[in-house]
C-alpha cells in the first residue's frame, strides 16, 4: 500500500495526495472496503479516517457484546476474534474467566439478555464455573433488574 498510515480528514488526505475532494472520497471508500481504513466521527463532527499499514479485521467478541448491553463500558485489553456464533451466554463465561472487578460488574448486565439458560449452564459446567455463574447471577438479581433463571438450573 502506497499511502502513509495515520489520521486524516478528507481535505487533508486530498491535499497530501494531490487529489480532488471527490477522488479522495472514492479512494478512501475503496480503502475502507479493503479494511485498510476505519472511520470515526460524522454528524456535526468532522469524519476522521484512520489508515493502517495492514488490513484490520473487525472484532466480534467479548468486549463488543459487553459494551453493547452494559452501561459500564470496558476498554478492550485484547482483540477478541471469533469464528462462528458468539452469544451473550459465551460472553458471560468469558467474563468470568477474565474475572477482574470491572469486567464482572459489566458482565452482570448480560443476564438481562440471556436467551438460552441451558447453554449457559452447560458451558459453565464444562468450564467448572457453575458456582461462579450462580453467584454472579444472584448478585445481578439483587442489584439490577434481570430475567429470572428457571428453577431447575438453580440447584
Amino acid at each position: 500500500m502506497k499511502y502513509k498510515k495515520g489520521k486524516y480528514t478528507i481535505e487533508r488526505f486530498a491535499e497530501d495526495h494531490n487529489l480532488t475532494r471527490q477522488s479522495a472520497i472514492n479512494l478512501l471508500s475503496k480503502l475502507k472496503k479493503q479494511r485498510y481504513l476505519t472511520v470515526s466521527g460524522g454528524g456535526k463532527q468532522k469524519r476522521i479516517y484512520t489508515i493502517y499499514k495492514f488490513p484490520k479485521r473487525p472484532t466480534n467478541g467479548f468486549y463488543d457484546i459487553v459494551n453493547k448491553y452494559s452501561p459500564e463500558k470496558l476498554y478492550p485489553k485484547f482483540e477478541h476474534y471469533i469464528k462462528g456464533r458468539y452469544t451473550v451466554e459465551h460472553a458471560i463465561i468469558d467474563g468470568l474467566k477474565i474475572s477482574d472487578i470491572r469486567t464482572l460488574e459489566a458482565t452482570k448486565y448480560l443476564f438481562k439478555h440471556v436467551a438460552n439458560w441451558k447453554l449457559l449452564i452447560d458451558m459453565a459446567k464444562k468450564e467448572n464455573l457453575l458456582r461462579k455463574v450462580l453467584n454472579l447471577y444472584n448478585n445481578a438479581r439483587s442489584t439490577i433488574k434481570c430475567r429470572k433463571m428457571p428453577k431447575r438450573y438453580l440447584k
